[in-house]
């Protein structure tokens, strides 16, 4: 891997309707008798007009922008994509700046797309637009899916080196891993795990993974909690500490509770905040999203061949040199 890891606005208009108050002189001698009941009130004219009934204000709906729930790349590179959007709007998905393919949500607001051309290796960016049938209108996606298939070995398929992650516009909030390269998803059915960890623009740190469906999941950073969330009905949670995390290499510990409170599962591994976000020669680096070792030893050392170098001063951390998750720590070498 290389990643391991527009709110739309609705205007309203007030209307508001004055009525006036119209009052009436007639001559000739008074009556002593009442008025007869139809003659109490006299049907609306030029003269006496109806009173109008304010408008009420139109809100316009607020536009739906789609989103991702599936990226899935097949063995020779065809890729499935599903999402949700506006019942009836055209969704348009590209790569970069390319347009891939257009398809319609149905009725109840999904999509499935499955491009003409499989995807070749590499690492891309795909966005997606929806346009509403009702009016036109063209909103963007407010998350974007960081795609990465590794070069296969004759061996392999397409589908067992991608990783396709959905990246949050909005600070604050997770990224999704909606597929893993065959070997990194945990081995056992409702293992306890983290997938991805960020940071937002104010430093706090912002992790996801995956637990039993509807488990308690509590994180700590060293000793200190950090966050208790509970896992979806597809096993998913994530978490955003509450405050910026200090500087140094802790320990991030996992547990996941039964419900009578008893450690079910725990997971351990090192955690180093963004201190340092260059890779240096002599410091640890905590892998980024997009970051492969070529990439991380052009940087800290000036030659992307030089990658070795890292690969074997981390025998613990990576198995396979195309296959990197962000949160992991790697040691730089000095030399």
């Amino acid at each position: 891997m290389r990643y391991g890891t527009l709110i739309g606005s609705a205007t309203a208009v007030l209307l508001l309707v004055a009525a006036g108050a119209v009052v009436f002189r007639g001559g000739g001698t008074p009556r002593s008798d009442p008025p007869k009941p139809e003659e109490a009130t006299a049907p609306p004219s030029e003269a006496t007009p109806a009173l109008a009934k304010p408008t009420e204000a139109v809100q316009p709906a607020a536009a739906v922008p789609p989103s991702f729930d599936v990226v899935k790349v097949g063995p020779t590179g065809t890729v499935v994509i599903a999402g949700r959007a506006e019942p009836g709007a055209k969704v348009i998905v590209r790569d970069g700046d390319k347009a891939i393919g257009q398809v319609t949500a149905d009725r109840r607001g999904e999509w499935v797309l499955i491009p003409e051309q499989p995807i070749g290796s590499g690492n891309r960016l795909l966005s997606a637009e929806a346009s509403s049938s009702q009016n036109g209108s063209t909103v963007k996606s407010e998350e974007t899916v960081a795609l990465s298939i590794s070069p296969t070995a004759p061996a392999k398929s397409a589908g067992e080196t991608a990783l396709a992650v959905v990246l949050p516009r909005q600070t604050g909030h997770a990224a999704r891993v909606l597929q893993l390269p065959e070997g990194a998803s945990p081995g056992k059915p409702n293992a306890l795990s983290m997938d991805t960890a960020e940071y937002d623009a104010e430093g706090r740190v912002v992790l996801s993974g995956r637990a039993a469906p509807g488990a308690t999941v509590q994180v700590y950073l060293g000793n200190e909690p950090l966050a208790t969330v509970t896992a979806d009905a597809s096993g998913a949670w994530s978490a955003t500490s509450s405050h910026v995390v200090p500087p140094g290499q802790l320990e991030l510990r996992l547990d996941q509770l039964a419900s009578s409170g008893v450690v079910v599962q725990r997971v351990a591994l090192p955690f180093t905040p963004a201190a340092a976000v260059e890779p240096a020669p002599g410091q640890n680096y905590v892998v980024q999203r997009g970051n492969n070792l070529w990439r991380i030893a052009q940087r800290a050392y000036g030659a992307g061949t030089r990658y070795v170098v890292i690969y074997s001063a981390n025998p613990d951390q990576i198995r396979n040199p195309d296959k990197i998750y962000p949160g992991q720590v790697f040691k730089i070498p000095k030399s």
